[in-house]
């Protein structure tokens, strides 16, 4: 039932960024580096946190958005992120709820 419940909170939450498409330019990289920054703080607060592997997909695949020029692939790394993003943010804020 949990995996459910999971898979359900990951679409509500992609969903609305993935239904409009936004440029992905520098703009985009700096918000969603702001949110990576963010998860990472709430991470820090929370002693033997086990989203390392969520922190550092997202950040990697950040990397890789930043990298890579052609418009097609920036989109496709663009959604990818945003999952990476949305699966990070679970995890901290599970973290921060078994306390």
């Amino acid at each position: 039932m949990k995996l459910k419940s999971l898979v359900l909170a990951v679409l509500l939450l992609a969903a609305p960024a993935l239904a409009q498409p936004a440029a992905v330019d520098r703009t985009y990289e700096a918000e969603k580096a702001a949110e990576i920054s963010n998860a990472k703080l709430q991470l820090a607060t929370q002693p033997g946190s086990t989203a390392v592997q969520e922190l550092n997909e997202a950040e990697n695949t950040l990397r890789r958005l930043k990298e890579t020029k052609p418009a097609d692939q920036r989109r496709k790394i663009a959604a990818e992120l945003e999952m990476a993003i949305t699966r990070l943010k679970i995890a901290a804020g599970a973290g921060s709820r078994q306390r």
